[in-house]
């Protein structure tokens, strides 16, 4: 499932034809959103950001017309996940809780939260039916209200 727009972002039909400054675009405007993500999903993935748009490069080829430029730059940092982080590994109690998520409710948290997706944009990214998207929504949603309940 992928969502698409009625006109092609011009920044994404540019990049197509290699124009750097398209890319550049690009970068300067969905990289603060997938830094957020990444940071609380996958911080090692933070170490090598050039990469995630090197992969960015060679799978735009491979996208439909009218693609949603944030949910193909998410799911392309979200394919290259490599490890789940420790709730443990950061003081921010925000980003403990959504870590000590079971892995498909964090993400659906973070995609939502962080990246303000809704749930047909999450379950683009995810390629989960939007159904398994609004479980794993509530199912994560009161995990962290009980969580904040007892703190």
């Amino acid at each position: 499932m992928t969502l698409a727009l009625d006109v092609e972002d011009s920044s994404v039909a540019g990049a197509r034809r290699g124009d750097p400054l398209a890319w550049a675009d690009l970068y300067e405007r969905f990289q603060p959103v997938i830094h957020r993500y990444l940071e609380v999903v996958d911080p090692a993935a933070l170490n090598d950001l050039d990469a995630l748009w090197t992969r960015a490069a060679r799978t735009l080829p491979g996208q439909s017309e009218g693609i949603e430029p944030l949910i193909w730059l998410l799911r392309t940092a979200r394919d290259d996940k490599v490890s789940r982080p420790s709730p443990d590994e950061t003081d921010d109690p925000t980003i403990r809780a959504i870590r000590s998520l079971k892995p498909l409710e964090m993400d659906v948290i973070a995609l939502r939260v962080i990246a303000g997706l809704a749930d047909e944009g999450v379950a683009a990214v995810i390629g989960r039916p939007v159904e398994r998207v609004r479980a794993a929504a509530h199912r994560g949603v009161s995990q962290l209200t009980r969580e904040m309940e007892t703190a």
